[in-house]
């Protein structure tokens, strides 16, 4: 599942919207102010599920896993339908504009090269492009209406500080560096693309042109400031070893042949107050939308007329191992296969 802004548990599933029925002779399993929730509609989000971890499901014990998400995603549908309802009323639209800049965000985010490449993971999801965009654009209309309800939630400064104050160790800090690598397969690779580098080629140039990492390559082989140890220990090593600006020799992993640019290190320590301040404000902020979205939410659902015709087992299913919350999210688009970073 995909914990979806403001906190509430949303499944994107591209296969099927949630369907308008008028005089349809579909089982229901819900209505929403007079709108049916079909049990096809359930089933399928469901299948879709039960499809990417099928031993967790077998068995007694997976039979009532199985029935106790069922009634789950039935309540997440009826939490969708009664957003998009109220985002009606209050007229949020969402431009084809803005659901093409999505659908390009979603392809970068997963990898996916082109427009042909995505329909054809959509049809091996027995889906459409059509589709798939209507389920973009249902989502950000639910982001966007949480934003209108939540725009007048505000932390200040002195939040801020309060909370620096009550959780100092959060920002304690390891070694941490801030590097740019390009990686190669080969090592006689890696040493032309060094020898280049002394040459005064561009760094920034050679990563996009010959690093096989797609986590960083059109980023100019550049990663974020991160904790030393949370990269590979040769990896890490040798960025602990350089000055600012200084090149590492080829460097060995099991993703092949890394060539290391310094931009910074910085040793274990505290972050102050100003460094965080902003980060703080940020991650206040979120929490206190979440919990107004969630108050705003809980009391569209009293007002509303929902029919409920799916209940959980009175026995609730605690799931087995191998299924964790965010062990699957059904219908998303897979990310294609990538080469393995440096900080994983």
């Amino acid at each position: 599942m995909k914990f979806y802004k403001y906190g509430l548990v949303l499944i994107l599933i591209l296969a099927v919207a949630i369907a308008v029925v008028g005089c349809s002779k579909e089982p229901l399993a819900g209505e929403v102010n007079g709108k049916k929730i079909t049990v096809a509609d359930v089933d399928e989000r469901l299948q879709q599920m039960t499809a990417q971890q099928p031993d967790v499901f077998k068995g007694p014990q997976g039979e009532q896993l199985k029935q106790q998400y069922r009634a789950n995603i039935l309540d997440q549908l009826v939490d969708m339908e009664l957003m998009l309802q109220e985002a009606d009323k209050v007229g949020i639209k969402i431009t084809d504009k803005a659901i093409d800049a999505k659908v390009k965000e979603t392809m970068k985010t997963y990898n996916i090269k082109d427009q042909k490449a995505l329909e054809d993971i959509l049809k091996t999801q027995k889906t459409t492009m059509e589709k798939f965009r209507g389920e973009i654009s249902k989502l950000m209309i639910i982001d966007a209406l949480g934003e209108k309800v939540t725009k007048g939630v505000k932390v200040s400064n002195k939040d801020a500080e309060n909370y620096y104050n009550t959780h100092k160790t959060e920002f304690a800090t390891k070694d941490q560096v801030h590097v740019a690598h390009i990686l190669v397969q080969k090592q006689e690779d890696a040493q032309k693309v060094l020898k280049d580098l002394q040459g005064g080629a561009d760094f920034g140039k050679l990563a996009k042109q010959y690093s096989i990492d797609p986590g960083s390559k059109d980023k100019g082989g550049e990663y974020p400031w991160t904790d030393k140890d949370k990269y590979l220990p040769a990896f890490g090593d040798a960025s602990w070893k350089l000055e600012a600006g200084q090149l590492s020799q080829p460097i060995k992993t099991d993703y092949g042949y890394h060539i290391i640019k310094l931009i910074g290190k910085r040793p274990a320590g505290q972050r102050t107050f100003a460094e965080v301040k902003e980060e703080i404000k940020q991650k206040l902020l979120a929490q206190k939308k979440k919990e107004e979205f969630n108050k705003w939410l809980k009391n569209l659902r009293k007002k509303a007329t929902v029919k409920k015709y799916i209940s959980p087992p009175k026995t609730e299913a605690a799931p087995t191992g191998a299924l964790t919350p965010n062990a699957s999210e059904p219908g998303t688009v897979p990310a294609a296969d990538s080469a393995a970073q440096p900080g994983q």
